[in-house]
């Protein structure tokens, strides 16, 4: 069974360039126009591939960097605060292979990625999801396979 991924933007250009980076790396995308609860617009790209992990960072990190640069200095009411939004997520993947999206409060996110880089937050997001997939006993530091960076 394929995976499905998707990527949501609130501008159809930088949708579009989006889809024309994954498309250059020989990623098949779909572009989805749509429509918001707030009545604004909202175009997802969707990817049905079973991609290599490489290819996953690679996009991944690209969305990173429209989503939480680009984007967000386009959205209307942004000041020099940062970005008003109503919601934001991370996407990740759990063991089985299938995608969830973690929904984060638009002022978490904001505070968590001062610290940290969008690559840094997915890999804390998917140990936390290893982690509960697969409870591990007994105390930290007696375990063999802790964390890297």
């Amino acid at each position: 069974m394929d995976d499905l991924m998707e990527y949501v933007f609130f501008d159809e250009s930088l949708a579009k360039r989006f889809q024309l980076y994954c498309e250059n790396l020989g990623v098949k995308t779909e572009l989805e126009a749509d429509l918001t609860h707030t009545d604004d617009d909202s175009f997802t790209i969707k990817i049905v591939d079973n991609l290599t992990e490489a290819v996953t960072e690679q996009i991944e990190e690209e969305y990173g960097e429209m989503l939480f640069g680009e984007q967000a200095s386009m959205i209307e009411g942004n000041d020099e605060a940062g970005a008003i939004a109503d919601a934001c997520g991370v996407q990740v993947q759990l063991q089985s292979g299938q995608f969830t999206t973690v929904a984060i409060h638009p002022e978490i996110m904001n505070k968590i990625l001062s610290v940290l880089s969008i690559d840094e937050l997915q890999q804390f997001l998917s140990q936390v999801a290893e982690d509960i997939e697969n409870p591990k006993m007994g105390p930290i530091c007696s375990r063999k396979d802790l964390p890297t960076i």
